[in-house]
């Protein structure tokens, strides 16, 4: 092995090494956790009072939210393929025609006659998209149930069981809901400790086009179209009289002496013990034959499920879901709050307070809520995961990718859920299609693009207004999530059948969409973009006129670089003799890649946003978009490039002195590039204001900053990542560009002096574990899971002092801050510190 010291001195095993050693050896060790020991649970006294308060279940397609209700208890519906709307060709005919001459105007100055022409030529027709709406509501009603004991409403993140328990009149009640993805139903278990207690009442329904019916005495149906119900001027109702059409069922079974009757559109339930209520959905999406294929889909599960014993059906569900939620875990020490109920704890927070050992619980709810909402075979998450309860959702409950859809997926490889991942590559893949339509007809281009939002049917014009739908760059950015997946595992068959041909078609569109910009323009000499925009911010001109449109947003060259670098690395890994077919484009890409435009440094020392140094209109906006080279992508790093990175720091520092980071998303986006820029205080603080302003008692991340913000998913899944990103980092980040670099606690903060974490994963199929203590790295265990050779750099002002394959078998005795390993598949290392 070839070894690069910078500190030498002999070793010797000290009491210190020693004790973390047998730290390591504990914490690997630890006895897996019963139900009712696992430190992962989020838990209250008192049932929900609104929708964004409740607990969600969920396995990827089917969703419950849980609201915990002791009398009139209301479960919450969704399945994943309900969206009003349909697949349909948006359009604009005289894009074509309109592309050449923005430009013209955009180079000339004309802003505002570049708007206004691309907002009447560009934009799809119609302007909106469909939405995601929910499926419905269970409802159960326990009759008058005055005051009850020991209550508690509790989500088990280990188990993925929702169960709320009290006790009424000297009876002991217990409800547990799951969404089981070896049974494809969800499952509700009601039972009480006093024989005959359970009498209640169960119905169905939906806020709008919906039909309920009994079909048995112990089996009710939901079932109709997912019409829309908002006339969006962008998208006029009489314009989209159509959706998909679903068909639910609600069985229900009892014990030997319960009772199950139907009359009308209601469900009694009388004088049982055990109640199982299983619920199932199908829709026209996923059966495009109609009804009765539906109804075939829902009851072949719902046959297959109640021929299990409920114990069964649990015992299968949690053994699905603890194969991947226990893979990976972070700890901070011994949980001294943990019999305070959640909302208290977060409380805490919000009022000024901290409360570290929340963390590790924030991590785990955000690897759950992945889990629940996105399995093989399913839709992606989308902006709500898949949990809504609206048929007119805040902005669509859709496929939003200038930053939303990519950030719920940022958790996925360094989680070790890697195999969480399929939906969204689904998505890429779905969007192909309509995509090379809209690259040819808007751009004359090759290739495939898609712009700042989607659908399930993939659709990839642009939509809404200039702000965000004038900026082709969504499906080049999404389809760098395939290159980060072989990157974390190192499946040259995925890189070669998936990967490759993805960025290849991204590179194709972007070679033909990239222009010269002329003489007298600022990035004159370079190939650009154009037009597009900055997500969703504006500039000033010097008449103090705000605009959306301009040509070569830094994002874009970010983006393009990106793209076009990781083809060529792809290229190179496969062999380019294996593609002769794609020379010239390797040779287009090179040439592009020589005539980017450099990144700028503004006035102010901030890495500018535009070509030029413009006023920014919002000085506190909440998108980053300039900042995608720092985070997610590798382009600025403090070794690398430390004036950039610079600069990186002073736009930060400036948007949170302007009110910025105001969306649960945008501070996660936040809290990962103070990871990326090692100042780990810094990341910390954001994290705290993640809570206090955009973490709900629930944990639910909320898009603002108000009581009743709505919620979203990726901040949930954001800042999960940022908190791997302080305390690990594999990407390239030293004086070799495109090296990786393992990074053991690059941003650790003060405030987490002790802790631990186990399953974490870096690039190059590395599974990683490592304890630290008194702000030290002590003991680091490595598991490789295919051949590869590893630069690994020990934490600031610390040396790697020892390597031992196996564990015992030494393979390196000289102290170095930074060391080259190679490593076999199936190996595992042992790495000391001091």
């Amino acid at each position: 092995m070839t070894t690069r010291t910078t500190r030498r001195r002999f070793l010797a095993t000290s009491a210190a090494t020693a004790a973390a050693l047998s730290q390591q050896a504990a914490f690997a060790a630890a006895p897996v956790p019963q139900d009712d020991a696992t430190p992962y649970k989020l838990f209250f006294n008192q049932p929900a009072a609104k929708w964004f308060d409740s607990l969600p279940v969920g396995n990827g397609r089917l969703g419950a939210c849980v609201f915990g209700d002791t009398a009139r208890e209301r479960i919450q519906l969704n399945e994943e393929s309900i969206w009003d709307g349909e697949h349909r060709d948006r359009t604009n005919p005289k894009a074509g025609e309109a592309v050449p001459k923005i430009r013209e105007l955009l180079f000339a100055g004309k802003v505002r006659e570049a708007e206004a022409l691309a907002l009447s030529d560009m934009m799809s027709i119609p302007r909106g998209m469909p939405c995601y709406q929910t499926l419905g509501d269970l409802h159960l009603d326990l009759g008058a149930i005055g005051s009850v004991e020991n209550y508690r409403l509790e989500l088990n993140l280990d188990t993925a069981i929702v169960t709320t328990t009290f006790t009424h009149a000297g009876t002991h009640f217990t409800r547990e809901v799951f969404s089981s993805a070896p049974d494809q139903v969800i499952a509700i278990r009601l039972t009480s400790s006093t024989p005959g207690k359970l009498n209640f009442t169960a119905t169905l329904d939906r806020p709008a086009h919906f039909a309920t019916t009994a079909i048995a005495p112990n089996r009710l149906t939901l079932s109709g179209e997912a019409l829309p119900v908002n006339d969006n001027p962008r998208f006029p109702i009489k314009e989209r009289q159509v959706g998909i059409k679903y068909h639910a069922e609600l069985l229900a079974l009892t014990d030997s002496k319960g009772t199950a009757t139907t009359k009308d559109t209601t469900l009694t339930i009388s004088n049982a013990t055990e109640v199982t209520l299983l619920i199932d959905c199908a829709t026209n999406y996923r059966y495009p034959a109609g009804l009765e294929a539906m109804q075939a889909a829902v009851a072949k599960n719902l046959n297959a499920a109640r021929t299990r014993t409920y114990a069964d059906l649990r015992s299968r569900h949690v053994a699905d879901h603890q194969r991947l939620f226990r893979r990976a875990e972070i700890s901070l020490g011994p949980d001294p709050n943990a019999k305070t109920p959640t909302d208290k704890r977060v409380q805490h927070i919000k009022d000024g307070g901290e409360d570290i050992h929340l963390l590790p619980l924030y991590f785990q709810y955000g690897r759950y809520m992945l889990i629940s909402s996105s399995r093989p075979g399913t839709l992606a998450s989308n902006l709500q995961g898949i949990w809504n309860e609206s048929v007119d959702p805040p902005w669509g409950s859709k496929y939003t990718i200038n930053i939303n859809t990519e950030m719920n997926y940022w958790l996925a490889n360094r989680a070790n859920l890697a195999d969480l991942n399929a939906p969204l590559f689904d998505l890429i893949d779905n969007a192909r299609a309509s995509g090379a339509i809209t690259a040819q007809r808007y751009y004359k281009a090759r290739g495939t693009v898609v712009h700042h939002n989607t659908d399930i049917w993939g659709d990839t014009s642009p939509i809404d207004a200039l702000g965000g739908g004038i900026w082709p760059m969504g499906g080049s950015w999404l389809s760098l999530h395939l290159w980060d997946h072989f990157d974390y595992t190192g499946d040259a068959a995925f890189l070669r059948d998936r990967a490759y041909p993805r960025l290849r078609e991204n590179a194709l569109f972007l070679l033909d969409y990239l222009i010269p910009a002329p003489d007298g323009t600022p990035y004159a000499g370079h190939l650009i973009t154009g037009p597009s925009c900055s997500p969703e911010n504006k500039y000033k001109l010097p008449d103090g006129s705000a605009h959306n449109l301009c040509m070569g947003p830094t994002m874009d060259t970010e983006i393009t670089r990106a793209i076009l670098t990781r083809l060529l690395q792809s290229a190179t890994i496969l062999g380019e003799s294996s593609l002769t077919a794609d020379a010239d484009l390797h040779t287009r890409a090179r040439s592009a890649l020589a005539k980017l435009p450099p990144y700028k440094v503004g006035k102010a020392g901030n890495l500018q946003e535009w070509p030029e140094d413009y006023v920014e209109n919002e000085p506190g906006h909440r998108h980053i978009s300039h900042l995608f080279a720092l985070f997610p992508d590798d382009q600025i790093t403090p070794r690398g490039t430390p004036e950039l990175a610079q600069a990186c720091r002073t736009t930060l520092d400036r948007r949170l002195a302007a009110d910025g980071g105001s969306t649960g998303w945008s501070r996660s986006w936040i809290v990962n590039c103070m990871a990326r820029l090692e100042d780990g205080d810094a990341a910390y603080q954001s994290v705290l204001q993640l809570f206090r302003q955009s973490t709900r008692r629930n944990l639910f991340d909320v898009c603002g900053l108000k009581e009743d913000s709505p919620f979203q998913i990726d901040g949930n899944l954001g800042g999960p990542t940022a908190l791997i990103e302080m305390l690990l980092q594999s990407h390239a980040n030293g004086s070799e560009p495109n090296t990786n670099v393992v990074r053991f606690l690059p941003a650790l903060p003060k405030a987490w002096p002790t802790g631990s974490f186990r399953g974490l994963q870096a690039r190059g199929g590395l599974e990683v574990s490592l304890a630290w203590q008194d702000g030290k790295a002590t003991t680091a265990v490595l598991k490789a899971a295919i051949d590869h050779t590893h630069r690994i750099a020990a934490p600031k002002g610390q040396s790697i002092t020892s390597v031992r394959l196996g564990g015992t078998k030494p393979v390196s005795a000289e102290a170095a801050d930074e060391i080259s390993l190679p490593v076999k598949a199936g190996e595992t290392f042992t790495l000391h510190f001091s």
